[in-house]
């Protein structure tokens, strides 16, 4: 039996950071909360509960491919599998955090979209070239031509 797997929506609440191991493998980390937010009697989202701190990490391109698109405030999905990491200071005290070693990291898009979205809607916003017609043809029948 392995580690769960889940999937966590949450906010980047600082810049993601990419180390190499000794190996020279790209290693990613940030951290994400996640909290439930409901409307109130009056509308107005509130979160609700305690929130969900969870530090992610990610490997390889994945890893390199968070820092270069993600920043502070994002909005992330993030599919992976939590493990808890334990450890013991200098002064004696033991120590764990939960790790969501993640698989998948993508933009959560509900209310808001990528720069990528905004890119591609500049490009559609020009006039498309019809990729159906024929050079010098003229025929505006509305039948298809196949």
């Amino acid at each position: 039996m392995g580690l769960p797997v889940v999937t966590v929506e949450g906010r980047m609440v600082a810049d993601p950071e990419l180390r190499f191991a000794p190996n020279g493998t790209a290693v990613g980390k940030f951290r994400i909360v996640a909290q439930d937010r409901r409307p109130n009697d009056q509308g107005v989202w509130e979160d609700v509960g305690d929130p969900l701190w969870l530090q992610v990490t990610c490997f390889k391109q994945l890893a390199e491919n968070c820092v270069e698109s993600l920043t502070k405030g994002d909005a992330v999905i993030v599919v992976g599998k939590l493990k808890t990491e334990q450890w013991e200071t200098e002064g004696g005290e033991k120590r764990s955090i939960t790790v969501l070693i993640a698989n998948t990291v993508g933009p959560a898009i509900n209310f808001r979209t990528t720069p990528h979205s905004e890119q591609r809607a500049q490009r559609s916003s020009a006039p498309a070239e019809d990729q159906w017609s024929t050079p010098g043809v003229t025929d505006q029948s509305e039948d298809p031509p196949f």
